[in-house]
């Protein structure tokens, strides 16, 4: 396929999908205590809390610690926060080198790029030891012993064997990992041992994972994969008070510049590399890009803009990948999600995802267009599912890539076609079918029937949510005229909603006795593409209408109503495929409607 957006998987039938459910708004930190707290850019769960860095009027220009209760919907509040312990907050956009945080015993290490060292403060600390007496403090590694302090503040900090690992790219020194104290993230007193682990050179170190190898005689070897940039990913083994601390570079000279793309899965320690998405798996080695050579998603990867604000999760067997497509039109921010269990892509969606972490069954979510937010984004339908997001309404498209592959010279016709479908009431299908070059063969429309429940009009009980079902079953596509085409690709879109089902296509092609048609191909006279009406969203300036149309359509619009006629000068639209989008004022009425006619 060429685009799933906003569709994800059926978990109950192989080739079936269904639509993504909207992200739900848990709580807003500017509502709660942090005041002008507008970017979050560090997060991490630990049982049912949530901390994370984020950026208020408080000390403005810095950032400051939170801890949310996600059980509870409420914030702890954390002592010891001041304008001298607390770092430069990063700008929100462009390259930068992303804070992380790592818990080690009862302390949350951060990494910030905010931090300076100046008046000591090398990296930040959330003493955690009494859940509800939460402390921060920046500091410096307390050295009683033989080893070493850290010469800058850290690139990133990691938990391994009990210990924090700071990796650290000293300016005109050597980079390396530095090690603290088992399960002391603040301190290393050990005089018979040092407490550094350098890699070779100095290229400069970009963050760590812990990935469990197997053992050849039985058991599990607990390990640190440390990333240098691209170039290499070296594995750590062992630790010094056993005698046993090894560092080894793996097979394949690649890596990673997006360090928040690191994510443990079922299947390995998953990255984000220049070529692709890349696996470690459980003996170290380094596999092939997932979905090479057109087998599924790696494009969006080649043309990543900024990769190190690329952002990746796992979670239920799905790998949620956020990166900005540079290869797309507008450079957009698409997420790309990969099934593990099924070995599927589906995207992109359009979560905007900034911050994301695995809990439960689910995703919390940070979004680079809602502040400083927290949403619960889940990967899968519940009862409690919606379809609007961030105040809009979630549409999906569902289009295949350039078809046939035949290898003849010879045009191709097709007449009869279906699509195995299940529908909602008043929640039309649009499919456009398109050539190599973007002319649009025909639009036509898959009917849902049935009228949409409405609150209040029904009894408790008689009539199923989201009106008639309209039930899983191959729908006909029924062109205007025969397709004729070297190349077709069937785009459809609609608005997304609970029950909608999309599924195997099924194209009766014929092989025509001709050869290649000219690129002009045939003009295609304009014609009434569809006719209806609308209802514009009260409290909102935008509506989405399903529509058969494209970005080359035109659509005009007549009042039905006398505050629709009120509102016609200052509404605008803009078609695109399979709908098209009305700007228009911002009031509470529910009767401004309008008739509509799509001509292309």
């Amino acid at each position: 396929m060429a685009a799933l957006q906003n569709l994800i998987p059926d978990p109950t039938t192989r080739d079936l999908w269904q639509c993504r459910p909207a992200a739900l708004l848990l709580s807003d930190l500017a509502a709660n205590g942090f005041a002008g707290a507008t970017f979050i850019p560090c997060t991490i769960i630990i049982g049912t809390r949530m901390y994370g860095m984020v950026s208020t009027t408080r000390n403005p220009g810095q950032d400051e610690p939170f801890c949310y209760n996600i059980n509870t919907n409420t914030f702890t509040a954390i002592s010891g926060v001041t304008p001298v312990n607390t770092p430069v907050s990063p700008a929100t956009t462009g390259p930068w080198n992303p804070p992380i945080m790592a818990l080690v015993g009862t302390k949350i290490i951060v990494a910030h790029p905010g931090f300076t060292g100046a008046g000591n403060a090398f990296f930040g600390v959330i003493e955690t030891a009494n859940p509800s007496a939460l402390t921060w403090t920046a500091q410096n590694l307390v050295n009683t012993g033989g080893g070493s302090t850290l010469p800058s503040p850290p690139q990133w900090v990691a938990n391994f064997n009990g210990r924090c690992y700071f990796l650290c790219n000293p300016p005109g020194n050597q980079p390396a990992a530095i090690f603290s104290d088992v399960l002391n993230a603040t301190t290393f007193t050990f005089t018979t041992y040092t407490n550094v682990v350098t890699f070779g050179d100095n290229v400069p170190l970009t963050c760590a994972a812990g990935l469990a190898l197997f053992n050849q005689l039985g058991g599990i070897v607990q390990s640190l994969m440390v990333f240098k940039g691209v170039a290499n990913i070296f594995q750590v083994t062992g630790d010094p008070i056993t005698g046993n601390l090894f560092v080894n570079s793996l097979n394949v000279a690649t890596g990673t510049l997006s360090p928040n793309s690191i994510a443990t899965t079922t299947k390995g320690l998953a990255f984000i590399a220049p070529d692709g998405l890349r696996l470690i798996d459980f003996q170290a080695r380094v596999g092939d890009p997932i979905g090479k050579a057109g087998d599924g998603i790696t494009d969006p990867f080649f043309f990543s803009l900024n990769p190190s604000r690329a952002n990746a999760s796992f979670n239920g067997g799905v790998y949620r990948a956020q990166i900005q497509n540079g290869a797309a039109l507008g450079s957009p921010q698409q997420e790309w999600w990969y099934d593990f269990v099924r070995e599927v892509w589906s995207g992109p969606h359009t979560t905007a995802v900034s911050m994301i972490e695995p809990y439960l069954n689910t995703f919390l979510i940070t979004s680079q267009t809602q502040g400083a937010k927290l949403f619960q984004s889940d990967q899968v339908q519940s009862n409690t599912s919606t379809f609007v997001e961030y105040g809009q309404q979630l549409t999906y498209v569902f289009q295949t890539s350039f078809l046939p592959n035949t290898d003849q010279m010879a045009e191709v016709c097709i007449i009869e076609a279906t699509l195995m479908a299940a529908l909602v009431s008043s929640n039309n299908i649009v499919c456009a079918a398109l050539d190599q070059n973007g002319v649009v063969l025909d639009i036509v429309t898959i009917f849902a029937t049935g009228a949409a429940t409405i609150w209040g009009q029904f009894s408790w009980g008689q009539a199923p949510w989201q009106g008639g079902a309209n039930a899983l079953a191959p729908r006909q596509l029924l062109w205007h005229q025969p397709l004729v085409f070297q190349r077709l690709t069937l785009a459809f879109a609609g608005m997304s909603a609970f029950g909608i089902k999309l599924g195997r296509l099924n194209l009766r092609y014929q092989m025509l006795g001709y050869l290649l048609q000219p690129d002009a191909g045939v003009v295609r006279v304009p014609t009434i593409l569809g006719i209806g009406d609308f209802t514009l969203n009260a409290n909102a300036t935008t509506t989405i209408v399903p529509a058969p149309c494209t970005p080359l359509s035109k659509v005009f619009i007549s009042a039905e109503t006398p505050d629709a006629a009120n509102d016609a000068a200052t509404t605008s639209i803009v078609p695109a495929t399979g709908s098209f989008t009305v700007t228009h004022a911002n009031n509470p009425r529910t009767d401004r409607t309008f008739a509509y006619e799509v001509v292309g």
